[in-house]
């Protein structure tokens, strides 16, 4: 029986040969990668659904084995009979022909993993219902230079398209961080506009040649995957900033909107017609976004050979403004002082050229913030949202300076509107998640920040936050993995610091010894890699206060506020914070709540009977 089988399988496969089974199969292919390659063209041309090309090829992929079967039963003698198991693999191939399409088809319809884990935690995907028409992201340009180095050319002009329409109060357009976090993702559309809460997404291309550009562009309505609008331009590299301004007016006419423009009629949206300066201005504006403190330096250095491109170029001032407001922050080679008199000076230059800038407004408000001029950062702030509604920057920075003036409610709601622009900024969620703890809701700043770590792990200042919640809902072994985290990407020799400090709120320590140590270090220590400290003026009071040396919290306090410089983060931020009520009413307390020209929003309740 083995044998007759045997001459059986011979006999099927030598009338492969005669029945030209492997020409058909290579004639269809052939066939098939040509009419992929033309559709692709064509598609590309006309701004067809991409859907297309996909159903085309799972088609063609289905119709190989078909082909392959009609050359077996019609060749060259075309009287092949059908057994009985040629019929079972001919219904199995059908069969799971059908099937691959039923996957595809439900798969189209099912919410994307990628998309689901962006959502909050028991949060289902927003209905169409809930997503506001007038909403848009602009995603990042494809570079189509054939060049990595022209990157940030496609990314600035997709961003310079953002900006001229985020001045339009008519819409609400996402922010930069979020849209851009996206870039190189293999997403569709629908599944981005989901994660982001929009309904029109802008995508598009850029090719750079020599002096030539050709900017591709379209607008998609994310709820049904229709084309709007597309347009490709071929100009000359010179008329880059006209074909922005273009693009930006051909949407709101779209939208029925009206594009907001402060220029003068014929006046291009980047404020300058020098190419060299342009280039190194987006150069620039690509880093300041890193926040980091190495990039925001050769940000610094590229905004100052833009402005030595064109001494009038007005937006070369605003970013040099931008960058010097938050170096501070993230680089200890250079004073606060220093820092904001810089950026006095460039907004000054920026707005003497063009008042109509939100940027400088931006930035000069947080030279007043650092002098405590409280009214004038919120007014300035305001200022620069009046002119860029959807200027995300402006809202996280007005949450945070209203919640230094005493009144963290209200800077939640700022920050929970820069959060509805930029819904993948870290900064944002971490400050958001700040002032939550400032607010006592311990559990939404520490679910604010988990979901940022989900998507950036090794996010500094969210994993402080969580920590920081596990301490104040005693879980201290629950805190440690967090804290090391940082202290492996930051200075490794912290590690000891941690340990102490954990320790010590576990009961296993000298809690006053880790209190002294830890009291010691600057707030502004934790941005030097080499000081072994990783806390900074934000947290350190807090903690200091729940290891039991309230003493060392308002000789920490003070100290922060008698040596500005030596803090990473205002001391306004950690005298907020719930934790800090067994000294909130203390003489020394008070004192510093005067001297910092602010407001203590929980001494009508803590200090109720005036004893504490």
């Amino acid at each position: 029986m083995t044998d007759a089988s045997e001459g059986e399988n011979e006999s099927t496969w030598t009338k492969l040969r005669p029945r030209k089974v492997v020409q058909w199969g290579i004639v269809y292919a052939a066939g098939a990668w040509g009419l992929l390659q033309g559709l692709e063209y064509v598609t590309s041309t006309f701004d067809w659904p991409r859907q297309i090309q996909q159903f085309t090829t799972l088609a063609l992929l289905i119709g190989l084995p078909i082909v392959l079967l009609i050359a077996w039963y019609h060749g060259d003698q075309g009287r092949q009979r059908v057994s009985a198991a040629e019929l079972i693999i001919i219904t199995l191939l059908f069969l799971v022909g059908g099937g691959i399409f039923w996957r595809y088809d439900k798969a189209s319809d099912a919410p994307s993993p990628a998309t689901a884990s962006l959502e909050p935690p028991g949060v289902a995907a927003s209905a169409a219902d809930d997503i506001p028409d007038n909403s848009i992201a602009v995603l990042p340009f494809v570079n189509m230079s054939g060049d990595p180095d022209n990157e940030y050319f496609s990314d600035g002009i997709s961003e310079e398209i953002l900006n001229v329409l985020a001045g339009t109060r008519e819409l609400q357009v996402a922010a930069r961080t979020s849209s851009f976090s996206f870039k190189g993702k293999p997403m569709e559309v629908p599944e981005i506009a989901a994660a982001l809460n929009v309904r029109m997404v802008l995508e598009g291309s850029v090719r750079r040649q020599g002096d030539k550009v050709r900017i591709t562009a379209q607008l998609i309505d994310a709820q049904n995957g229709f084309h709007l609008w597309s347009q490709t331009y071929d100009r000359k590299l010179e008329d880059i900033f006209a074909i922005q301004d273009e693009i930006a007016r051909a949407i709101g006419d779209e939208l029925k909107v009206k594009i907001a423009s402060p220029k003068s009629p014929g006046q291009d949206s980047a404020g300058t017609r020098n190419l060299e300066a342009y280039d190194l201005y987006l150069r620039g504006m690509a880093l300041w976004h890193t926040r980091n403190g190495e990039k925001l330096w050769q940000a610094v250095d590229l905004f100052n050979q833009a402005i030595a491109a064109d001494p009038k170029f007005a937006q070369a001032y605003g970013g040099l403004a931008l960058a010097y407001a938050v170096i501070p922050d993230y680089s200890a080679r250079i004073s606060y002082e220093n820092a904001f008199r810089l950026v006095t000076d460039a907004v000054g230059m920026a707005l003497g050229l063009d008042p109509t800038l939100p940027e400088p407004y931006a930035a000069l408000a947080s030279a007043a913030s650092w002098e405590r001029r409280r009214n004038t950062a919120i007014t300035l702030l305001e200022r620069a949202i009046a002119i860029r509604p959807s200027f995300a920057t402006a809202y996280q920075w007005l949450g945070t300076d209203t919640m230094m003036a005493g009144n963290p409610a209200a800077g939640l709601v700022a920050l929970d509107r820069a959060s509805e622009l930029d819904p993948r900024s870290l900064v944002v969620a971490n400050n958001r998640g700040y002032v939550l703890l400032t607010l006592g809701r311990v559990a939404d700043a520490r679910a604010t920040c988990e979901r940022v770590l989900a998507f950036a792990p090794d996010y500094r200042s969210c994993q402080i936050i969580v920590a920081f919640a596990e301490l104040l809902r005693g879980d201290p072994e629950a805190a440690r993995p967090f804290l090391h985290a940082i202290a492996r990407t930051g200075d490794g020799s912290a590690s000891s610091l941690v340990d102490e400090v954990v320790d010590a709120f576990a009961g296993q320590g000298d809690r006053r010894a880790a209190a002294r140590r830890l009291a010691a270090y600057t707030g502004r220590s934790s941005l030097d890699p080499t000081s072994g400290n990783i806390f900074a003026t934000g947290e350190t009071p807090a903690l200091l206060v729940l290891l039991g040396a309230p003493d060392l919290a308002l000789d920490y306090l003070e100290r922060s506020v008698d040596h500005p410089e030596t803090n990473a983060t205002p001391p306004e931020w950690s005298m907020m914070l719930p934790a800090l009520d067994p000294i909130r009413c203390t003489p020394r307390f008070k004192a510093l709540v005067e001297r910092l020209k602010t407001r203590d929003p929980r001494a009508a309740t803590v200090c109720a009977d005036g004893t504490k």
